[in-house]
């Protein structure tokens, strides 16, 4: 049976974690210093997130971890606009390792640490440093830090905002990160640290995904009560049982506030190997960005497709494609997950500064 002690948690002083369309007040991401993980595309991941991190300042700030000795190559990179903050990190993966930030009413910011051990203990993970990573930025920021009891990462989990949670059981009762959790301990824990109301559980993730399946690759909250989610019509795909079987469950579900789920289906790449290894390619992997989207193109004919759809979706925010960002997903994430919205608070929204 899983345990722990008994503290007062985020929901329990007001906070929640909002949606990723309330405003920002910053971009974190993190400067892949170390090759490891790259995979022989180490140099293609600088170029790819230098690029995304220079075109996210043009619309809101964007913050860099650097460790020590990384400071003048980032600069070569980057643009002047990008803010450099020194930290000890391990790889890029700010959506996992930063804070899942929290607001509540009175203006007031907040994170979540998870507990972190390199996606269950992947073979070529390094996590000493990232495992501390949202307790430093929460010092940085100088904020309270929430310690969650649970083995979890940011790209885990989507919000709504408005009380749900979306995340993927293959993750979470994942056995090599919480050997001991049962399916409502984790609800509830999740709902206590993310101000929530209710989860829903999608079975799997993407094939060959080495997070074990986190639901940025496959599903995400686009406005209440709607989530994308990635399609694909060739029944011979071992992604096709998995999507199909996860699009019904989200449209025969309701969300926290009693709405019926409408899907919008976001067709998938075509399949992309290194070897034997699947990458997962995935359009709905996507930034959101105060007035602007940046979506991850992979040269392919699915790209004016995916492109047209978001123009359709999003039509007062600005469309940036990025083909650029394709070597992300060398390292086993995407544009989604190395990126980390800081949201504003109420007390920082534009005629509320005091």
């Amino acid at each position: 049976m899983f345990t722990e002690e008994r503290i007062v948690t985020p929901r329990e002083m007001g906070f929640r974690m909002p949606a990723e369309w309330h405003p920002h007040e910053a971009c974190w991401m993190a400067w892949p210093h170390d090759a490891i993980a790259w995979r022989g595309h180490h140099r293609e991941a600088k170029h790819s997130i230098a690029t995304l991190a220079n075109s996210i300042s043009e619309f809101e700030p964007v913050k860099m971890l650097v460790p020590q000795g990384a400071r003048l190559e980032a600069a070569r990179f980057c643009g002047s606009s990008v803010e450099f903050v020194p930290c000890p990190i391990d790889d890029a993966w700010t959506r996992d390792t930063c804070p899942s930030f929290l607001v509540n009413g009175n203006g007031d910011l907040a994170g979540v640490n998870w507990r972190f051990n390199g996606w269950g203990e992947l073979e070529y993970a390094n996590w000493e440093k990232d495992k501390e990573l949202a307790r430093r930025v929460c010092q940085v920021l100088d904020i309270p830090c929430f310690a969650a009891p649970i083995m979890n990462e940011g790209g885990a989990v989507h919000v709504d905002g408005e009380g749900t949670v979306l995340c993927t059981r293959s993750t979470l009762l994942d056995p090599h990160r919480n050997p001991e959790l049962g399916i409502r301990e984790a609800e509830r824990i999740l709902c206590d640290y993310l101000g929530a109301e209710k989860v829903v559980w999608l079975d799997r993730g993407y094939e060959q995904d080495e997070t074990g399946g986190h639901i940025d690759v496959v599903a995400s909250f686009i406005s209440p009560g709607r989530v994308m989610h990635l399609s694909t019509s060739n029944p011979d795909d071992p992604n096709y049982e998995r999507f199909e079987r996860n699009i019904q469950l989200l449209e025969n579900t309701t969300d926290a506030q009693g709405r019926r789920i409408e899907v919008v289906r976001m067709t998938q790449p075509e399949r992309w190997y290194e070897g034997t290894r699947r990458i997962s390619s995935s359009y709905v992997n996507f930034y959101m960005a105060n007035n602007a989207i940046f979506v991850p193109l992979f040269d392919e004919r699915a790209d004016e497709e995916a492109m047209a759809i978001f123009q359709t979706l999003f039509p007062t925010r600005e469309i940036v494609g990025m083909p650029e960002a394709a070597a992300v997903f060398y390292g086993g994430g995407g544009v989604h997950c190395v990126t980390q919205q800081q949201p504003a608070c109420e007390s920082s929204f534009p005629g509320n500064r005091k």
